[in-house]
């Protein structure tokens, strides 16, 4: 009997032990609040890319280049204080992955290619344009493969927590 009894209690710990899951709710929530600071720091990418279209503004380009950065830095420092969700960091850590690609993208090929835009038309050749395109390439791979990787894990988040993931826009 009393084995029947401490089983029965092991049994009920067990159930309770893992019903203690966060809700959908803070789960969306968690969601929402690393994919906010991701998608911030995608707009300031994005306005560099803007500003390297108009190659005749350098301020332009520096400044948008200056504010990438930061946003990086900002939205690394709002996910990376992020508490655990569910006693797992594996969503938070991915989206961090990503945002340090980010930021070795900017600092590297993006950088690189502020360079050859600021180049004279003189010194604007075909092999700096064909550079240029390279790092943009690159750059580009680099960025789409965290993406990528940062969606599963995300789809696999949501489907723990049981809710849809809205696609907002394509960036």
């Amino acid at each position: 009997m009393r084995k029947t009894i401490t089983l029965l209690l092991f049994a009920i710990l067990a159930v309770v032990v893992t019903s203690c899951k966060p809700s959908k709710e803070k789960a969306i929530a968690y969601n929402d609040k690393i994919i906010n600071e991701q998608v911030e720091i995608i707009n300031k990418i994005n306005k560099l890319y803007d500003a390297l279209k108009n190659y005749k503004d350098s301020y332009g380009m520096d400044y948008a280049y200056a504010e990438a950065l930061k946003q990086v830095e900002t939205g690394s420092d709002v996910v990376g204080k992020m508490e655990k969700f569910g006693g797992e960091t594996e969503f938070r850590d991915e989206a961090l992955k990503l945002f340090d690609t980010y930021k070795s993208c900017l600092q590297n090929e993006l950088k690189k290619m502020i360079d050859i835009s600021k180049l004279s038309d003189a010194m604007y050749t075909e092999e700096a344009e064909a550079e240029f395109n390279k790092l943009n390439d690159i750059s580009a791979k680099k960025m789409e493969d965290g993406l990528q990787s940062l969606n599963r894990v995300q789809a696999k988040f949501a489907d723990e927590y049981k809710f849809e993931i809205e696609k907002k826009k394509e960036y």
